[in-house]
């Protein structure tokens, strides 16, 4: 009997081996025991470690269900009256979460049922420890603010109607404990894509789950006998790049024929994050158009460098200008002459716009004596009056004019931009812009709008755009030779092309 006892401990004390014993309802409504694919095993090690964690699930791999076991076992266990909750903005969706609880308790070996104290449409909770299960909304009156919990899980985040409030009404409950984001990709710059973008950026602490097609180890077709199956350039490249098998590469084949899309297969079984979000939808760059580009990563604040300063180079700058009070950011683009690419990105959120002018005048002033394009919206001015007053005289203007952003001029910038992306004159991007760019927009009246990706509104993309204009006035004294690398990136990618919402408005 205490040997019986040793082993049942044991396995209340696992995830895992608890877990694989709860039953669930199929798809096809039939009871099952919850039988673990390698992604939720995954899934489970990583919750256990306590952190917030992100999980973006490009298909029907089982996450909902996996975190609901998982913090079910963490009620089942507690000997404290800890309280997990279920929040999205329909009561709806968190009861729906709910039932799956209610299954795991329903199901459970008779003398494994501990007796309830509570047990409704949106609570379950043991009457030993107090430990339980809550369903609420951000929506309904009063929500979750009256309470505290120690978990929290929020489903199909992307799709939420105001993100922002779900997640703060989550943030506000929580009492130091661990919150669980689980969705499919909706749009390019999405909140989920936001929040990632934040922690590849190094401004959010998560754990950050993603699961590529091909780590599934049932995504396999054996090749037919009777015939030799011949690879097409995309499978070889596929199979290169990843160390796909050919029966992978099959089963990749034969599911993309029956879905009848290649974007709705790299959507549904993405190999990367650029993958689910793959979908053009109403965007103004869509992700082909960056196939030739190298995106490198770039420290959230203060300078990166690029490209060093060539004495025979000119340099033009892009400039767009915040308060300097910790909300949008000053955005510095310096671009090369000569190879086309940016050379330097400096970014920031709390230099005020007098002391930006001194920047800008001293990073241009290595680059060369740069030309320098300021927008003059806004607190542009300020920054231009004040280059002025420090003697810096080298700043684009037209017939005598600064630059001043409106509707036309913006669509002006922008297709300036997105000529020299698509005709790949524009071979290297920094992971801000990319994202920024990525997530542009075109309106149902056919105008361009700026997202508000990563907490900033386009505010990289626009002093990138500004500066491809402000190169545009400069002259080399002499032809110049591009370097071997741009040639042979701009061959390559001329040779494959020969073969071949809802958006937050900037503040003008």
């Amino acid at each position: 009997m205490k040997n019986y006892q040793k082993q049942l401990l044991k396995v209340l004390m696992d995830p895992i081996g608890f877990i694989s014993r709860l039953m669930i309802v199929n798809k096809e409504g039939k009871l099952v025991r919850l039988s673990l694919n390698e992604e939720q095993i995954k899934i489970i090690e990583a919750l256990v470690s306590g952190d917030d964690t992100l999980i973006l699930k490009g298909r029907q791999i089982g996450s909902s269900t996996v975190v609901s076991a998982f913090l079910f076992w963490k009620a089942y266990v507690s000997t404290e009256p800890t309280t997990i909750a279920i929040l999205s903005h329909k009561l709806a969706s968190s009861k729906h979460l709910l039932k799956i609880h209610k299954c795991f308790y329903d199901n459970l070996a008779p003398f494994l049922k501990r007796p309830l104290s509570v047990s409704n449409t949106t609570e379950l909770r043991f009457a030993d420890s107090d430990a339980g299960v809550i369903a609420v909304s951000a929506g309904a009156e009063g929500g979750l603010r009256s309470f505290t919990c120690s978990y929290l899980h929020i489903s199909e985040y992307a799709f939420a109607p105001n993100p922002e409030e779900l997640k703060a009404t989550a943030l506000s409950a929580l009492n130091n404990g661990q919150l669980i984001i689980e969705t499919t990709a909706n749009y390019f710059g999405d909140a989920m894509h936001e929040e990632i973008s934040r922690h590849e950026r190094g401004e959010a602490e998560w754990r950050y789950l993603f699961f590529p097609w091909y780590e599934h180890t049932e995504y396999r077709i054996p090749l037919p006998a009777d015939e030799p199956v011949e690879w097409a350039d995309d499978e070889l490249a596929l199979r290169a790049k990843h160390g796909l098998d050919e029966e992978q590469l099959y089963w990749r084949r034969l599911k993309k024929g029956k879905m009848g899309s290649n974007d709705k297969f790299r959507r549904e079984y993405p190999t990367c994050i650029e993958d689910a979000y793959s979908l053009s939808g109403n965007v103004y760059l869509s992700q082909e158009a960056f196939e030739h580009i190298s995106v490198v990563s770039i420290e959230p604040r203060g300078s990166t460098v690029l490209q060093g300063v060539e004495p025979d180079d000119k340099y033009a700058i892009g400039v767009d200008v915040s308060s300097g009070v910790g909300r949008d950011w000053s955005v510095i683009y310096v671009v090369s002459k000569k190879t086309g690419q940016p050379a330097l990105v400096w970014r920031s959120n709390e230099t005020a716009p007098v002391v930006l002018a001194q920047r800008i005048q001293d990073i241009a002033t290595k680059y060369n004596r740069a030309l320098v394009l300021v927008e003059s919206n806004n607190f542009g001015n300020v920054v231009l009056n004040e280059m002025r007053h420090l003697g810096y005289a080298n700043v684009w203007t037209e017939n005598g004019k600064d630059w001043l952003t409106t509707t036309k001029s913006k669509t002006e910038m922008f297709e300036n931009l997105k000529s020299d992306i698509s005709n790949c004159r524009i071979q290297r991007l920094d992971n801000i812009v990319y994202a920024e760019l990525r997530a542009i927009t075109v309106s149902e009246k056919g105008l361009i709008e700026l997202s508000n990706t990563g907490g900033a509104h386009s505010d990289n993309a626009v002093a990138l755009a500004l500066a491809y204009i402000c190169i545009k006035k400069i002259q080399l004294r002499e032809r110049q030779h591009l370097p071997n690398w741009i040639k042979s990136q701009k061959a390559r990618t001329t040779k494959q092309k020969a073969g071949a919402g809802v958006s937050s408005h900037r503040r003008y």
